[in-house]
């Protein structure tokens, strides 16, 4: 049993850490988008040089998958707090789809349920889950023959499911039990933040996150939420 001392002990290193992650990652975002603006400038100044424009894109580029981790570390120090709105399922999810499509080069195939129900959700908290799936679902098809990628959103009398599915290279068994833990990640560039955020995310919503794999054939994460929670 944790004596009370020892459990506060603990929550003041964790407070600690988490403070120290939000200090840096700001220490960090200023100077790159410094960085970035001045790239940017230079890519609209000088058009015509092909030489400065392959460079300036390349550091863009880096920036933006700096930024992308450094907001996860943000999140992750931060905690989840989420402000509920009323939300219509289908015109959200289509807002969300718009803005990723773009960046998933496989088949990206949509099936909603015809009578989706508004429900209340946090509306940039549950985006960041959703993008987060079908990110690591383009991810998992990018090496493979006809990638394919399925959102699904259904529901019965007491649940709602979202669905990502892939055809991609899947999960080995031993990795399942361990890939919503902080900082545990099988890629090569990847801090291993993303899925446990995620699944912070949906247990403030009430709701859980489930995932199914099979090596070399793809993966499937489910999210569920109660109906009477979430509505």
């Amino acid at each position: 049993m944790i004596k009370p001392k020892d459990r506060q002990i603990s929550n003041q290193i964790n407070n600690s850490i988490q403070t120290m992650i939000a200090s840096l990652a700001h220490e960090i975002k200023n100077p790159l988008n410094s960085i970035k603006g001045a790239s940017e400038y230079l890519n609209k100044k000088y058009t015509n040089l092909e030489e400065i424009k392959e460079f300036t894109d390349i550091i863009i580029k880096e920036i933006e998958h700096l930024d992308k981790y450094l907001n996860e570390f943000l999140s992750f120090s931060r905690g989840v707090k989420i402000k509920l709105q009323k939300i219509n399922l289908e015109s959200y999810l289509s807002g969300i789809i718009m803005t990723i499509k773009h960046s998933i080069p496989a088949e990206l195939k949509i099936s909603l349920d015809d009578d989706l129900s508004d429900i209340y959700i946090d509306p940039e908290q549950m985006r960041q889950v959703i993008i987060n799936l079908l990110s690591n679902a383009n991810d998992a098809v990018k090496n493979i023959n006809n990638p394919e990628i399925i959102l699904k959103v259904w529901n019965d009398d007491k649940k709602l499911y979202i669905s990502v599915t892939d055809n991609g290279t899947g999960i080995k068994k031993q990795d399942l039990n361990n890939i919503f833990i902080p900082f545990y990640t099988t890629k090569e560039n990847g801090l291993g933040l993303g899925l446990s955020i995620c699944k912070s995310i949906v247990e403030k919503h009430y709701g859980k996150i489930k995932v199914k794999s099979i090596l070399n054939k793809g993966s499937e994460f489910t999210i569920i939420f109660p109906l009477n929670k979430v509505k």
